[in-house]
């Protein structure tokens, strides 16, 4: 998951509700950067077929996007409000990155649950959100609103039978259960919820609701519905799951159909086929990961495209061997590059493995360090630590080019994810069925 920012004060909606064939309103809740907001675009579009009227809520940057998708748009985070949380330095550190997201969540919490609140209170409405969408579930609570909880990575379980990695927080797979379970424990009481109890707490004293511990392991899934946003070849299901939790698969965009920018083009035609760079969408302080990723490129001589909107972090003048570019459709890119070199956000992962394109998954926070781990072991991908030294970027890019092991697993899992039933279908499906019963 990318880092995420709640909504603020002040209701603003670019399109008023439409009359819904079902009588009830979808409210999704999409917390977090591209990576996060794109599958719930795609899920709504699957409500919005089955006859739902349907609502995304998101940072205002998606707006466009969401209209574009045939559905409403409601933020009150402005673009200045979102720079501001992406320049922070700390967003991105293995350990301090997630209270900084929550202190850019906990300043607006109140006023996005009064904002959803004035939502719900127009028509019948059906709650959809991401992990950290922590105002559904304070709704559900208050005025019975139906929830279905979506995690987009297997990270966001706190599982002791299937332990995610974290940076910053290593045990043995070995460990026993017990032992596992125990650190977790810990990790949740010293680290996480010490973090979110504060601001959560307060709120919820407000609304006259007692406080709640363990938030982010327990508290957060709805009681109704769960949806695992994976495929179980990725993550299985574990018996530490909350019991109500269904595998779906990824759940991504329709492949595009416009063509890539005329200068990209031109790069691409020019010469063999490249690896692509990418930091993510989120990342503004990833020139240090871009200039090892680039000199592993060029000390085996292979062509690079570099992705991200903060162009600043290349260098001013670049080789012939490299082009920029601030936006580009992965699944269109895909056909024409060699290999990504990525950040390992579940959006990038899943389009990669779905081109059937090796990765080299540089993990900085969040859910990358787990991404990461679960594509190597599927032998899609290889990892390296963004401070590793350049002879073991440069050895890992040359495996993930050469290896016909690697070559073949991602041949097979494309494969795979063809054949499978689209997951917005599966994922908008089982909201139906929560529907039904509110």
């Amino acid at each position: 998951m990318q880092p995420p920012l709640a909504p603020s004060p002040g209701l603003a909606s670019t399109a008023a509700p439409g009359p819904s064939a079902t009588g009830l309103r979808i409210l999704i809740l999409a917390v977090g950067s591209a990576g996060d907001v794109y599958p719930f675009i795609v899920i709504g579009q699957a409500l919005r077929a089955r006859g739902f009227d349907v609502t995304l809520m998101a940072t205002a940057n998606f707006a466009q996007r969401v209209e574009r998708a045939g559905l409403q748009f409601v933020s009150g985070l402005s673009q200045e409000e979102l720079e501001a949380g992406i320049r922070d330095p700390d967003l991105w550190h293995p350990v301090r990155g997630f209270a900084t997201i929550w202190k850019y969540m906990a300043r607006h919490l109140g006023a996005a649950y009064q904002q959803q609140l004035a939502l719900v209170r127009e028509t019948p409405t059906l709650i959809v959100a991401s992990t950290l969408g922590l105002t559904g579930r304070l709704l559900q609570e208050t005025h019975g609103v139906p929830l279905v909880t979506v995690h987009l990575a297997p990270s966001c379980l706190f599982s002791a039978d299937d332990p995610a990695v974290r940076r910053g927080l290593h045990w043995p797979r070995g460990w026993p259960g017990w032992a596992v379970r125990g650190a977790l424990a810990l990790v949740d009481r010293l680290m996480v919820d010490p973090v979110v109890r504060p601001a959560l707490n307060g709120l919820r004293a407000r609304l006259g609701l007692a406080p709640v511990r363990r938030v982010m392991s327990r508290w957060i899934h709805s009681p109704q519905q769960v949806v695992c946003a994976w495929p179980a070849w990725f993550a299985a299901p574990q018996a530490d799951w909350p019991p109500h939790a269904v595998c779906a698969g990824f759940p991504r965009m329709p492949a595009s159909t416009g063509e890539l920018d005329p200068a990209l083009l031109r790069f691409l035609d020019a010469g063999e086929a490249p690896v692509v760079i990418t930091p993510g969408s989120a990342m503004a302080h990833g020139g240090d990961f871009i200039a090892r990723a680039l000199a592993a490129a060029a000390a085996l001589a292979v062509r690079a495209v570099v992705v991200t909107p903060y162009r600043e972090q290349l260098a001013p003048d670049l080789p012939a061997s490299v082009h920029y570019a601030a936006y580009a459709p992965f699944d269109v890119l895909s056909r024409r590059a060699a290999a990504f070199v990525h950040h390992g956000g579940i959006g990038t992962s899943a389009t990669v493995l779905a081109a059937g394109k090796p990765q080299l998954v540089v993990p900085f926070a969040f859910d990358q360090p787990d991404n990461a781990a679960r594509l190597t072991r599927l032998g899609v991908a290889a990892t390296v630590l963004p401070d590793a030294a350049p002879a073991v970027w440069r050895q890992q890019l040359a495996r993930v080019l050469d290896d016909p092991a690697i070559a073949k697993a991602c041949a097979t899992f494309a494969t795979v994810m063809a054949a499978d039933r689209p997951a917005a279908d599966r994922i908008a499906e089982l909201i139906e069925q929560v529907g039904r019963t509110r």
